[in-house]
């Protein structure tokens, strides 16, 4: 089925991640292949339980009660109201983003989730959404100019130290080795000073020799004692959880070319998908042949038998259990002129049973 599902999810979230969109398809897989399987039918409670079981808990991993979830797909349900069908992957969507697991198809969860607020606010329409993230985008211009106006003031109050230095002791600040003995250099130099004035002075009149007064070096300077470094154990990082695999609803629908019982590649692929959902769920299905309307009705029958063993002894090769499915005939083949495209009587249905 050529469709576009992003649209249909759009509807109800604009900024869909596209990237969720396609996980999600590829999660449905063949079950959108088929038009009643790619609708979630609310009237149907065995089709609603199966979306908890399967979807919910399987894929997603919840762990809420049965009736938390529950009320989650009616929320979802409420809010499609609009719609007379309810596409799977629009209904898929809208339950991994309340439940905030965006993350298993590779999206980023919103941090709170939607919950039933944004549930409700989602019947407000376009218009409305439109006018609220209006008026977010003014409250958050105002905030960022007033909190850019407050880091503009000048006293504002001193940083808080870091956490891992909270519990350390205060102790008092030490003056640098130059700040300590400054007011002894100035004092060393006026003394030099005066020393070369007044011998200048002297050096005219023939006395004695004076001794050579020299400024005494000042004294080394104390050591600082500088506090050991700290060193900030690294934070470990948790692995990113692994999505469990995909689980394909049935029924589905093999289809084979003229007068031949031959598989496709992409047949077989799609046989493969239903054989691990066979497994997974421990399902037992059934299988039945089909062919064209026109020819030979015996040689069609017979055709038909062969195609429903090739896909049935395909299931087995995949590791279905033999004893897990059963071969039912057509309930009617039709023969004559043909009312439909053949490509659909040419098939091969597998269906729970």
């Amino acid at each position: 089925m050529a469709e576009d599902w992003a649209i249909d999810v759009r509807k109800y979230v604009p900024n869909a991640d596209s990237k969720v969109i396609d996980a999600i398809v590829r999660y449905c897989g063949i079950a959108l292949h088929n038009r009643d399987s790619s609708l979630v039918s609310y009237t149907e409670p065995e089709e609603l339980r199966r979306v908890r079981e399967n979807y919910l808990k399987k894929k997603l991993g919840m762990t809420h009660s049965d009736a938390e979830l529950d009320e989650a797909i009616a929320e979802v349900g409420d809010r499609m109201s609009g719609d007379r069908t309810k596409n799977r992957v629009t209904v898929y969507y809208l339950l991994a983003e309340h439940f905030r697991k965006l993350s298993v198809f590779g999206g980023t969860d919103v941090a709170g989730g939607v919950g039933k607020a944004a549930m409700a606010a989602g019947a407000l329409g376009a218009g409305a959404a439109a006018s609220v993230a209006s008026a977010a985008t003014d409250a958050s211009a105002t905030v960022a100019d007033f909190g850019d106006r407050i880091h503009r003031v000048e006293d504002r109050p001193p940083p808080a130290a870091p956490a891992y230095a909270r519990g350390a002791t205060a102790t008092p600040a030490r003056r640098s080795g130059m700040g300590a003995w400054l007011p002894w250099l100035l004092g060393l130099a006026a003394l030099a000073l005066l020393a070369w004035f007044f011998l200048g002075r002297q050096s005219t009149t023939p006395t004695a020799p004076v001794a050579e007064v020299r400024p005494a070096a000042p004294a080394a300077a104390p050591p600082v004692a500088t506090a050991p470094a700290q060193t900030i154990a690294p934070v470990p990082v948790a692995p990113t959880p692994v999505a469990p695999a995909a689980i394909v609803a049935l029924p589905a629908n093999v289809h084979f070319a003229l007068g031949s019982a031959a598989i496709s590649p992409n047949d077989g692929r799609l046989i493969e998908e239903a054989a691990a959902a066979i497994k997974q769920d421990n399902l037992r299905v059934g299988i039945t042949g089909y062919t064209d309307r026109t020819g030979n009705l015996p040689l069609n029958e017979r055709l038909a038998q062969q195609r429903a063993e090739a896909v049935r002894d395909r299931l087995v090769a995949a590791g279905v259990p033999a004893a897990s499915i059963e071969m039912v005939a057509p309930t009617a083949v039709e023969n004559g002129p043909a009312a439909a495209p053949d490509l659909e009587a040419r098939r091969v249905e597998i269906v729970r049973r």
